[in-house]
């Protein structure tokens, strides 16, 4: 069944491990783990801003190593079960959006209060649906 999983989702598990891959030979990966219940592997980066999920990897910005990360990984872990679900399709419909809204984000809103950013960002479809699946109330 894992492996099954695995090739349905694997466009963007492929990714992440290209990803994984630059980030080891920049010698910046600080830590792996298993995230259960879905055996999700874990990774923390200097680079990674706050988190990205593709396929069974989620990778955290390091800043998580010092402290309590729970609405992110719960958030990240929510766009685990839309890659499930999605399969194939997920880098198109969940993916992309959250990845352009992640940029206008920090390029449009620069002046914005924190929390209306935080407000803007999570109000979209597919950040609502992740932080759904991952148990996030905001």
């Amino acid at each position: 069944m894992e492996i099954l999983k695995y090739v349905w989702q694997l466009p963007q598990n492929l990714l992440a491990l290209l990803l994984l891959a630059w980030y080891k030979i920049l010698g910046d990966l600080e830590r792996n783990r298993e995230y259960a219940p879905e055996k999700i592997c874990l990774y923390f980066s200097r680079f990674m801003p706050s988190g990205i999920s593709l396929g069974k990897y989620i990778i955290l910005s390091s800043k998580y190593l010092k402290g309590y990360f729970g609405k992110t990984i719960d958030h990240e872990h929510g766009h685990c079960r839309q890659s499930v679900m999605l399969g194939p399709l997920y880098l198109i419909i969940i993916g992309l959006p959250s990845l352009c809204g992640n940029i206008l984000d920090r390029a449009a809103h620069k002046k914005w209060p924190y929390q209306k950013k935080v407000d803007w960002y999570y109000n979209q479809p597919w950040e609502k649906w992740a932080d759904k699946l991952g148990g996030v109330v905001r």
